[in-house]
């Protein structure tokens, strides 16, 4: 892949994820190089540098994230908070599935809501909403279990899952 289209993929990726780019992994799935990651990141780092630019690439946990400059904090904040991504359609029926079962396994996911969960059950991990906390011992492959997490509470305003009201129906 040539540099410049490989600077555009990891660009889109940076913008759209919301974890750190993780240049071995990265590497591995698009099949270049690691040096070629790190140039591409470097080139964009530069680039980033430059005058009137409100993002810059941050090195954490391992990868690399957009962030906003410090010098544009006092404008954005009179803008209010940014949007949110919203959970698809999917996610929400797997969320509300692992709520009111948890915790429990993709194929008990998928027998509920009569389709394949795995994507949905993909972003709620990926965001931090659901966890893996176990394995169902059992049944094969002892696929593992699934439950909400702290972060679930955050994002809901709950302080426990006791303040969710829960038809048994």
């Amino acid at each position: 892949m040539k540099l410049p289209r490989l600077k555009a993929v990891l660009e889109a990726y940076l913008f759209l994820s919301e974890k750190p780019l993780s240049v071995k992994e990265t590497s591995e799935k698009l099949g270049v190089s690691t040096e070629e990651i790190e140039e591409a990141l470097r080139q964009m780092d530069e680039e980033l540098k430059g005058e009137g630019r409100g993002i810059f690439l941050e090195r954490v946990a391992g990868g690399y994230i957009f962030s906003t400059k410090p010098e544009v904090y006092e404008e954005l904040s009179r803008l209010g908070p940014a949007r949110r991504r919203k959970l698809s359609r999917a996610a929400l029926e797997t969320l509300a599935i692992i709520v009111k079962n948890q915790p429990i396994t993709l194929p008990e996911i998928n027998s509920i809501r009569g389709r394949d969960s795995t994507v949905p059950l993909q972003t709620l991990v990926s965001r931090g909403l659901v966890k893996a906390v176990g394995r169902r011992r059992g049944l094969p492959g002892r696929p593992f279990l699934y439950a909400i997490t702290e972060e679930f509470l955050k994002v809901f305003g709950l302080n426990s899952l006791e303040e969710l009201e829960i038809d048994e129906a």
